[in-house]
């Protein structure tokens, strides 16, 4: 577990490095507007919907350490690119490559529910995204510091270089220090694979999840995809800045995971903590919306926060215990496709109404969708039996 443990957190401090404090930045540096730059944030996310269910399949096939040995690879060469890339095609190309095989977040999830039993299972799913989150807390703000804080020229190249040692490193943890777990007697057809899926997403106990999943992680993304940009016209912000609230917000979503998820699961169970926090990210998205100030951001950070780091790992716990055995790697990387459909569509979105309206237009929009999920699931949710 420990080097799992190390893997994730080492993994996020490279890919947080580049996406949440630099892609942006780099994008627009190369000429493109904010749509654009949503696009090329959601490309690996595009990508992901249509490999994560193999990856995860294979994972259940042939073992947990190949794959996640492959994902780091991939990593590796794309964030090599991404470092000499001064052209958008070369940015291109390097999303593309990562968005092929990476399958850290739900092989991980898996292997979790392999070596774990299903009363300690949200626990240590979420001290794996704690870990996640720490290392989101720590890469921001060293690519941030490596690429500097004008906004218009930001040095992609060290930020790249240090993103890419990062994933060298990992390969020879996940190669020598992760244990093998046992692999699951499964059979991979691909003809018959279209069916297995639509059988697993049509299951009464866990249809809703994945659907729900989806529309809190539609409106989470497309907050994250415009953040940047939000943060340079409300604030002045360049990627060093950013850096250092997305360090504080991964500070935020590790206590979150780690401590205030157990308690929420443990008095309220893990339904009723799913509907507290699609509450908490409406009231951070809503303070969002009328801040001027350092405080409002700081407090509709802490919310919002608060409320995707408890949501995503309790449903990934309560898809995990409604599922059989043979079936969790698909099944995680199933609701992995739906985190990657909300992201390639949420983030565009956002970029879009951006650009078209105002830059506080895709927030308001987000308040809609919340307001309607927590409607439409606040009875499914509520209910101890499903």
């Amino acid at each position: 577990m420990n080097a799992l443990l190390l893997y994730v957190f080492l993994d996020v401090i490279a890919f947080s490095s580049i996406i949440i404090a630099v892609l942006p930045f780099h994008v627009m540096f190369l000429g493109a507007g904010p749509f654009i730059v949503t696009l090329y944030i959601s490309i690996f996310s595009f990508i992901q919907f249509f490999v994560s269910p193999y990856l995860g399949k294979l994972s259940d096939k042939f073992g947990r350490k190949p794959m996640l040995l492959s994902s780091s690879c991939a990593d590796f060469v794309s964030h090599l690119i991404m470092a000499f890339a001064n052209t958008l095609p070369l940015v291109l190309i390097s999303r593309v490559v990562a968005g092929c095989f990476s399958c850290n977040l739900s092989v991980g999830s898996a292997y979790i529910s392999d070596i774990t039993n299903e009363n300690e299972r949200t626990k240590y799913i979420g001290r794996y995204n704690s870990a996640y989150s720490l290392g989101f807390a720590l890469g921001p703000i060293v690519g941030g510091y490596l690429a500097g804080n004008n906004p218009l020229e930001p040095n992609y190249f060290a930020s790249g270089i240090f993103a890419a040692s990062i994933n060298f490193i990992n390969i020879f943890i996940l190669f020598f220090l992760l244990k093998k777990t046992k692999k699951v007697a499964v059979k991979f057809k691909s003809t018959n694979y279209v069916k297995q899926i639509y059988e697993i997403i049509t299951k009464k106990e866990v249809s809703y999840l994945f659907y729900l999943y989806f529309l809190i992680n539609f409106v989470f993304s497309g907050l994250n995809g415009i953040f940047a940009l939000w943060s340079e016209k409300v604030f002045n912000w360049g990627p060093q800045q950013i850096g250092t609230l997305m360090c504080f917000v991964g500070i935020l979503l590790a206590f979150h995971q780690s401590i205030s998820i157990n308690f929420f699961v443990k008095k309220f169970k893990e339904k009723m903590t799913a509907l507290i926090s699609i509450f908490f990210i409406f009231i951070g998205i809503f303070l969002l919306t009328i801040t001027k100030t350092y405080i409002l951001l700081s407090c509709a950070v802490f919310f919002c926060t608060f409320g995707i780091g408890m949501f995503n790992p309790t449903i990934n716990s309560l898809i995990s215990q409604k599922i059989n055995k043979d079936q969790t790697g698909s099944a995680l990387s199933i609701n992995q496709s739906a985190l990657s459909i909300s992201r390639f569509s949420g983030q565009p979105f956002s970029g879009l109404f951006f650009q078209t309206f105002s830059y506080n237009a895709p927030l308001y929009i987000g308040l809609c969708l919340l307001g309607i999920t927590q409607i439409l699931y606040a009875k499914k949710l509520a209910n101890k039996i499903d």
